[in-house]
């Protein structure tokens, strides 16, 4: 499958990185009524099938109803295996996290995913889902993205998300624009729309991704 960004503001995108490869995404998410959280996390492709994955976010919120975790939150260790690679039928991958307590009193969180893609021409639609399967009541997030590429530097996003946090649901429009740089990097804004339930009305993700390592020679 075609890639053309590393991954979307809100969703996760199906692809894994090569064998060697090593991926730093920096992330800043503000939202109105809920506050302002980042997180740093690395990928690294083990293979060209299997990367592993960590993330530490850490987060100031604005009340109880919010759908994000307040202060330091958990770390999550985890892996992804791209099932399958091409765009036939479609592309699919799988992965386990392990949400790691860095708070006491805390218990580690098992955060199943599943994710797809296909591509229509110059469209490119991805699908991913998410739980936490450690609560009585698991918390949720399922999204659908597109992305489509405008003069090899441009990508213009769009995402509708979804989230159920403690029996409260969180909907969400997002549209974004990433753009390519040299050295591989991009940079990306993402403005995301509430739509219902406890979502904040309205916010801006700033997200940054670099890669290097692997198959690729740097330009």
């Amino acid at each position: 499958m075609t890639e053309f960004i590393q991954g979307f503001f809100l969703s996760d995108a199906v692809r894994n990185q090569n064998k060697g490869e090593v991926q730093f995404t920096l992330g800043v998410d503000s939202r109105r009524g809920l506050g302002t959280n980042t997180v740093l996390q690395t990928e690294y492709g083990l293979t060209n099938r299997l990367q592993l994955n960590f993330a530490m976010p850490y987060g100031f919120t604005g009340g109880k109803d919010s759908e994000v975790a307040a202060s330091w939150s958990t770390a999550s260790l985890g892996f992804q295996y791209q099932i399958i690679r091409s765009d036939t039928p479609f592309a699919l991958s799988a992965g386990m996290a392990i949400g790691v307590p860095v708070k006491p009193n805390s218990r580690l969180k098992y955060e199943p995913t599943i994710l797809a893609a296909k591509t229509f021409r110059k469209l490119q639609v991805h699908a991913s889902f998410l739980a936490d399967v450690e609560q009585w009541q698991p918390s949720l997030q399922y999204n659908v993205a597109s992305v489509y590429p405008v003069r090899r530097r441009w990508f213009p996003t769009c995402e509708f998300n979804g989230r159920r946090f403690d029996s409260k649901n969180a909907f969400y429009l997002t549209p974004g624009l990433y753009r390519h740089f040299e050295r591989r990097l991009e940079m990306g804004l993402g403005v995301p729309l509430g739509l219902g339930g406890v979502a904040g009305p309205i916010g801006v993700i700033a997200k940054v991704n670099w890669e290097f390592g692997g198959e690729h020679e740097d330009n």
